[in-house]
């Protein structure tokens, strides 16, 4: 995918506010509840729009979401610290941290010293990178199908297995096409019918980070996300399982504008050759060199615009830091600040925007939505949810257990229709 390198709260529910625990838990007992259909009689899709940041919905012209929204859930996610979108894909997908599903940025050093990067075919195809149980292998366990087009985990064998249905990335396929293939899926003979589908839209990220969230193109392309969501929608109303069929929609997280005056190049400060690996941008791991770590570790905590912290110590509301695969010292950018690591100096030419910043910023949040009928109409989420509830949720709607997560289950449960 093309990519830069980039607390439970509580749930406004009816009229009362319900306080709910933040921690991980493993494999959560199911429970039916009356209006529910049964497992083999359900089936979830859900699409991923990369980048869509909260707010683009109320900038924009969106009658297709507006109507999704007065049809069913809508809410907030909060994505999952680093804010990239690999990390939080697979975090969506399996329930999991990136600091405990193995992909904790989108560049980082496992423990065999292999490099996993964007863009690397060879690295996002190696099984060792992925750890947790993903959605379409929970599927597969409960003896059902899936189909997955463009997710992130789906082109390699986790735990020695695929979707039943997947995709190799590839940009230039039109996104109604796309949708094509979802709703071809769909109408396969029931042996063969995925019960999970999930599919990815690169946009508006990639024009976000180009434009930047504030300019007219970035939201021309959220209403062309907008139409293609209707089409989608409008499509999948006409087949026979329609009524079946439960429809999320998600983004992985936000979008902020770059500030080029608070720029940090650490070249500046450090010498390169003091550190094994480098990974940069507002989210940025260093790997320095044996007995280097403290040192480099005093000079950047003079550093302005950014935060410094050794991978143990970060904020424990971030959920990361103890993953061998993070470097040991971690850079925090302040909102809106791109760091690089240049000896030539920072470039002429940049980003207008990114992500990979610390969660708590409203820039961050994401769009998630969903209708069918296990959702009831036009109910609202005032605050954010933790974007990993996805994972124990399509589980809930499928009937099926989930693998361990970090997940809670029981604010998923919440945001089904009683």
């Amino acid at each position: 995918m093309r990519r830069i390198n980039s607390l439970l709260l509580p749930l406004l529910m009816g009229a009362g506010l319900l306080s709910l625990g933040l921690g991980s838990c493993g494999v959560s007992k199911q429970h039916t509840p009356a209006g529910l259909a049964e497992a083999s009689d359900r089936y979830v899709v859900v699409l991923s729009l990369d980048g869509f940041r909260a707010d683009y919905q109320g900038r924009a012209h969106t009658p297709n979401l507006d109507r999704m929204d007065a049809e069913g859930l809508s809410g907030r996610f909060r994505p999952s610290y680093p804010t990239l979108t690999f990390p939080n894909h697979y975090a969506m997908a399996t329930g999991l941290y990136p600091n405990n599903h193995g992909l904790v940025g989108n560049e980082f050093w496992d423990e065999r010293g292999a490099h996993y990067k964007l863009g690397d075919r060879a690295a996002v195809a190696d099984p060792a990178f992925y750890k947790g149980e993903p959605l379409w292998n929970v599927v597969r366990r409960h003896g059902m199908k899936s189909a997955s087009f463009y997710w992130v985990g789906s082109e390699t064998t986790v735990g020695g297995h695929q979707p039943d249905r997947w995709k190799k990335f590839d940009d230039k396929v039109p996104y109604t096409d796309r949708a094509d293939s979802v709703l071809a899926w769909l109408q396969l003979p029931e042996a063969e019918r995925p019960r999970l589908l999930m599919w990815y839209i690169e946009e508006p990220d990639h024009t976000g980070h180009h434009e930047s969230p504030e300019s007219p193109k970035t939201l021309r392309m959220v209403e062309k996300m907008d139409s293609v969501v209707g089409y989608f929608r409008q499509r999948l109303a006409q087949l026979p399982l329609a009524h079946k069929v439960d429809f999320i929609l998600v983004s992985d997280h936000g979008m902020a504008s770059f500030d080029k005056s608070k720029a940090v190049n650490l070249a500046d400060y450090l010498p390169l050759d003091s550190f094994e690996h480098v990974a940069t941008g507002p989210f940025t791991h260093l790997y320095p060199k044996k007995g280097y770590t403290e040192t480099a570790y005093r000079i950047l905590k003079r550093v302005p615009h950014v935060e410094v912290y050794r991978k143990g110590e970060l904020p424990q509301s971030l959920h990361f830091g103890s993953s061998p695969r993070i470097g040991e010292l971690v850079v925090k950018a302040d909102l809106g600040t791109q760091i690089y690591f240049s000896p030539r100096g920072i470039p002429a030419q940049s980003l207008a925007a990114g992500h990979g910043f610390d969660n708590k910023h409203e820039e961050m949040l994401a769009v998630f939505k969903a209708v069918g009928p296990d959702f009831e109409a036009g109910r609202r989420i005032a605050q954010p949810i933790p974007n990993i509830t996805l994972y124990p949720l399509v589980c809930r709607l499928l009937g099926i257990t989930p693998g361990k997560h970090d997940a809670d289950p029981k604010l998923a449960e919440r945001l089904i229709k009683k």
